[in-house]
């Protein structure tokens, strides 16, 4: 009986350190919403894209960001949390690098860079 007790005491613990971490990693995520406004206007003026056009890559973000989370779950009850960490990971690096490879992003960072 005492075991029992002990594991379930432990298990608390890592609830919280759980939502702890969630939370964290909320908020680096929150970042990227809030400063997206950052980004409008400087996208506009370079390449002189609609600015609803330019929006449709936030929508985009924000969609995936919300609305797919009942499908991440159902994957992780089916598959388990360790094939959509590396899937996820896959993802997040062949991001990185298309961004590399982007001209616009290159131009923009590099004028950042050399104006500050």
């Amino acid at each position: 009986m005492r075991e029992q007790s002990r594991v379930a005491i432990r298990h608390k613990s890592h609830r919280w350190l759980q939502l702890f971490i969630s939370i964290v990693c909320m908020a680096m995520i929150a970042n990227l919403q809030y400063g997206w406004t950052l980004f409008v206007n400087p996208l506009q003026a370079k390449f002189s894209w609609d600015r609803s056009a330019i929006q449709v890559a936030f929508t985009i973000f924000v969609v995936a960001e919300t609305w797919l989370v009942p499908i991440e779950g159902y994957l992780e009850d089916l598959l388990g949390p360790k094939p959509l960490v590396v899937f996820g990971g896959l993802l997040v690096g062949a991001a990185w690098v298309m961004t590399r490879s982007s001209q616009a992003c290159r131009c923009y960072i590099w004028r950042k860079r050399s104006a500050a």
